[in-house]
């Protein structure tokens, strides 16, 4: 008996629950290696013994990594919580609640945000045991929420055991069908994408993605110029296309962007200056103009919406008492507030009071809903005014230009646009020659303060200076 109690310490055998323990795995999993014949064990008194060294062995050559995925996954799914039967429908019922839904391996989840929107989570393990929530950004539905999870233990599972796996390849029509899909839920500018692709699809139709190149990009855009497309244009198509490459690397089917080291042409030559003078902006009010033109010209003017931002504008959100205008919803889908001058508080007051005073501020006279577009009125009214060379975001230049001629900061211009960036304030902002030989004049009073007086004596011809001012530019 003394003899097989030494034989043991030697041997330093583990209990099950350590043993577990030393391999980093549950005792269910422990217990199924031990059914399987996976791994040696000894029993003494209806207790299962394991060797460290014999363990320590197993792991060593790789007898973990030679189980195959479909195993693993197999014995994950099995190993699922109780869960209630549901004799009438003859099978199992899925554990889940209102707001989340668990599948023994993961589980999803909804969360709401401050506005009420519902947002899907996923909850599981990476390949190193700790546990991850995130959100599924594009998630629309449970289904989908789950496949993201089931690619997250995938990809966790593959990690953990080495295994490796050949992606699938696809070509680029496939792809643009896919960045459709994607572009309709995250852009509103989505039907925009859409025509552009169609452009690229005569180059790139039919190739595999992964054997693009930039020199195939290279060669659209040459294709592009030569067609005699803008180089704006060509630019913005050169953006769309990185995004897809970036979103194919993000889904699996691209290791690189072929579209990354293809430059873009210099848009500052080309970028429209068009501003309206206060010459022609009483030739346009004095030209004979539809009324609800007119008032959309003069809030353009004094506020810098967009379009669609005040094709959309509600009386409710019309604040006569601040003199403010709440705009719910912007092209970076972020809300803001435009404060009202005098010229639109008193234009905004005589439409409610000849308005409905409830629903759209703008109702097209045709079809009695939201304008959709005033370009032909608006070129009808230039053309009348003989204006030349005008389009309607040349407003919204305009009220931006004229603010900074004022003296405004370009990062309150910024805000009452509705930027996120100055980068991109600065390309609706226009400085005149005017106020640009304004500002170097500036300086000629500040240099007659600042002139050198210059001694000469007749003794040693030495140059003494009486008064200087010195300055370093950084």
């Amino acid at each position: 008996m003394g003899v097989f109690i030494t034989y043991i310490f030697k041997m330093e055998y583990l209990s099950t629950k350590e043993a577990s323990s030393f391999l980093r795995r549950s005792t269910s999993a422990l217990y199924r290696y031990v059914r399987f014949g996976e791994i040696t064990f000894s029993k003494r008194k209806g207790r299962l013994l394991f060797e460290k060294q014999e363990l320590k062995k197993w792991v060593d050559e790789g007898k973990r990594k030679a189980i195959k995925d479909e195993y693993i996954l197999k014995n994950i799914l099995t190993n699922l919580p109780p869960v209630a039967i549901d004799k009438a429908e003859g099978g199992q019922k899925m554990a889940r609640t209102k707001s989340r839904r668990n599948y023994g391996y993961g589980s999803t989840y909804i969360r709401k945000t401050k506005k009420g929107i519902s947002r899907f989570y996923i909850d599981y393990y990476d390949a190193e045991g700790k546990r991850k929530q995130e959100l599924v950004k594009n998630a629309t539905s449970w289904e989908e929420a789950k496949g993201a999870l089931d690619r997250k233990v995938q990809n966790a599972l593959d990690i953990k055991y080495g295994i490796i796996r050949k992606k699938e390849r696809i070509r680029y029509k496939v792809l643009a069908g896919l960045y459709e899909e994607w572009a309709k839920v995250n852009k509103r500018s989505w039907k925009t994408d859409i025509g552009r692709l169609r452009g690229m699809s005569e180059i790139f139709g039919g190739k595999l993605i992964d054997s693009i190149t930039s020199h195939d990009v290279e060669r659209y855009k040459a294709e592009r110029i030569k067609d005699g497309v803008k180089l704006t244009t060509v630019n913005k198509c050169l953006q769309i296309l990185s995004k897809m490459f970036n979103l194919a690397i993000s889904w699996g089917y691209l290791r690189q962007n072929p579209a990354k080291g293809v430059k873009r042409f210099p848009e500052e030559p080309f970028r429209r200056k068009r501003v309206l003078s206060p010459e022609e902006e009483e030739r346009l009010f004095n030209a004979v103009i539809p009324g609800y033109l007119k008032s959309m010209i003069r809030i353009f003017l004094n506020t810098g919406l967009r379009r669609k931002e005040l094709f959309q504008l509600t009386w409710q959100y019309v604040d006569f008492k601040n003199r403010r205008l709440f705009i719910r919803e912007t092209k970076v889908s972020k809300s803001k507030y435009i404060p009202m001058n005098e010229a639109v508080y008193k234009e905004m007051k005589a439409l409610y009071s000849n308005g409905k005073r409830q629903g759209l501020v703008f109702v097209s006279p045709k079809t009695g809903k939201a304008f959709v577009d005033i370009r032909r009125a608006f070129y009808g009214a230039c053309r009348r005014a003989k204006i030349e060379n005008l389009i309607l975001l040349d407003l919204r230049r305009t009220f931006a230009t004229r603010l900074l001629e004022s003296g405004v900061d370009i990062i309150t211009v910024g805000q009452l646009l509705g930027h996120s960036s100055v980068t991109t304030t600065q390309i609706y902002t226009m400085t005149n020659q005017d106020e640009k030989r304004r500002a170097v004049s500036l300086l000629d009073a500040k240099n007659g303060e600042n002139l050198l007086h210059i001694r000469y004596t007749e003794k040693d011809k030495t140059k003494h200076i009486l008064s200087t001012h010195s300055f370093s530019m950084n």
